[in-house]
């Protein structure tokens, strides 16, 4: 081919290959969501399990970025069914999420969905996503949740029921672990204002 005539891309002669930006030390190293998380219960968490469906799948058999959210779900529901905590007697709304993914779930991998909460008196819940064979880190993230009064449709704070429970639940789990107990009474906060 004569300089100057036509051809593909990369037979160019002017092509320069573009330069990627620079991963900052700071940002490499940033610290997992539950490791900074100032609230939470690091010593309690619950594990879930799930296997990627063809679903959930792009056509490169990589799960689709949105199919974290409902594995999320699961590791929510897990944690509230293992406090003792029926959702359907709840109106709840999701109000924050954050996800950071670190390596892409594919068809047919098994994954384990740990799953910490906030101190009692939120629903700030903090999730790691991890592929069961080999233990690598697939996704983490971070809601947070609001009750909802049905009646006037406005947020509210965590009904005393569900926060004893959580309490409760705090206790034996650390009772059966070896730890002291978390203090009812230092625990109580309120999501929203009525």
């Amino acid at each position: 081919m004569a300089f100057g005539q036509a051809g593909p891309w990369w037979m160019a002669q002017d092509f320069m290959p573009v330069k990627r930006p620079r991963v900052r030390e700071d940002q490499r190293n940033m610290p997992r969501l539950v490791q900074s998380a100032t609230n939470i219960m690091r010593d309690v968490n619950v594990e879930a399990t799930v296997r990627v469906r063809w679903g959930e799948c792009d056509l490169q058999g990589h799960a689709y970025y949105a199919s974290y959210i409902p594995w999320f779900d699961l590791g929510r529901e897990k944690f509230a069914l293992d406090i003792g905590a029926d959702y359907r007697k709840y109106q709840i709304a999701t109000t924050d999420l954050q996800v950071r993914y670190h390596a892409a779930a594919k068809y047919l991998d098994d994954l384990v969905v740990k799953t910490w909460a906030a101190t009692p008196g939120t629903l700030t819940y903090y999730y790691e996503i991890y592929r069961k064979r080999g233990g690598q880190l697939i996704a983490e993230a971070r809601t947070v949740h609001a009750f909802v009064d049905p009646e006037r449709g406005v947020l509210t704070k965590i009904p005393d029921g569900m926060h004893h429970a959580f309490v409760e639940f705090l206790e034996n789990r650390r009772q059966n672990k070896g730890k002291r107990a978390v203090e009812p009474a230092a625990t109580t906060s309120v999501i929203a204002r009525k």
